[in-house]
Formats: C-alpha cells, structure tokens, sequence
C-alpha cells in the first residue's frame, strides 16, 4: 500500500514538473514574441546629397522623414517612409520626395532595458525632384529604382525608439546616371 502510494505521488509530481515547465516555456515565448513584433512610427530628419554625373552637378537637399514599420521578429523589419526635402543650387530652388518602401534585416541584441540592431536594407524607392529659378519652373523628373542601404535601430523600454539610416538609390534621368545617398535619423513609438 506504502509502495503504490509512493508511486502515485511520484507519477503526480512528475505530471506537475512537466505541466509547470510547458506553461513557463508557453508563457516566455508569448512574452519574447510580444517584446520583438509589433508596429512603429516616427517623424526625423533626412538629408539628400545628389550627384549628376551628366552635368557634372552635385547638390543637397534636406527636410522631415515620415515613417512606419513593423517588426516580424529580431530580425526581419518591413518599412514605408516619406522623405520630404528642399535645398538651393543657385540659381536653382530644388525639392525632392522619395517615397520608399523596404525590408530591413539583422539581429537585434537585447540588454535589459533597450535592444540595438544594425541592419541592412534592400527596398524599391520613387524619387520625384522638381526646380525653379527665379520664380519659374527649371526642370522636373522622376524615376523609380530598387535600392540598398545600411543602418542601426535602438529601442528604449520597449516602446521608444531612435533610427539611424544611410541609403544608396541609383537612379536615372534621360538615360543618364544620378546617384543620391539619404541620411535620416528618426525618433519614434513603437507599440
């Protein structure tokens, strides 16, 4: 009787080991999941540098980024953003908008209260530039191109996050090369 009590409480015990250990695993994989995925959105600075290689011209722009991203997990990101820019080439008022949309892949690494993930980028862009000189319209042109870049994201108790990115678009206009490298830094919410 002493013996099949003993086995009984044994058999007990073990099923409550095993049950235990299930939930904690269930249980910390929701929790890791839920800190890595989920949505963002941030308002930055970017900065285009233009080089013509046609006309030999090389000229800047900078203005505000709009962006939105969701993190699939620690290492793939999918992002939309808009960047707004203006600058001066005398005697030549220039605007840009580049219009992008991209998948950012590396690893993120977690410390206690914030996570850091250098990435890279490879994504489709529509690039628009429109100038005027002296009031009057110069010139306008277009193109849409895949494109690649580089750049490290940090977020802040889950939920604060700063971007920091460089991207490489070769473009063409009448057939000619122009290449711009946009620099953005934004700081957003990531829910």
């Amino acid at each position: 009787m002493k013996s099949l009590l003993l086995f009984k409480m044994r058999v007990i015990m073990k099923l409550a080991l095993k049950s235990l250990l299930a939930a904690s695993l269930l249980s910390s994989t929701a929790l890791y999941a839920n800190v890595l995925e989920g949505h963002r959105v941030g308002l930055g600075f970017n900065s285009t540098s233009i080089d013509d290689i046609a006309f030999d011209g090389k000229y800047s722009t900078s203005g505000l980024t709009l962006a939105y991203g969701y993190d699939i997990n620690d290492i793939i990101g999918i992002n939309v953003s808009l960047n707004k820019g203006s600058g001066t080439d005398f005697p030549f008022d220039i605007d840009t908008s580049t219009f992008k949309f991209d998948t950012d892949i590396g690893y993120t690494f977690h410390m206690q209260n914030a996570s850091i993930k250098p990435y890279g980028v490879l994504g489709f862009a529509k690039f628009k530039e429109e100038a005027s000189a002296f009031g009057l319209d110069a010139w306008k042109w277009d193109d849409s191109t895949i494109f690649v870049g580089i750049g490290t994201r940090a977020t802040f108790n889950h939920h604060f996050y700063t971007d920091l990115r460089l991207d490489f678009i070769n473009l063409k206009e009448s057939g000619d090369n122009i290449f711009a490298d946009q620099f953005s830094f934004t700081v957003g919410y990531k829910f």
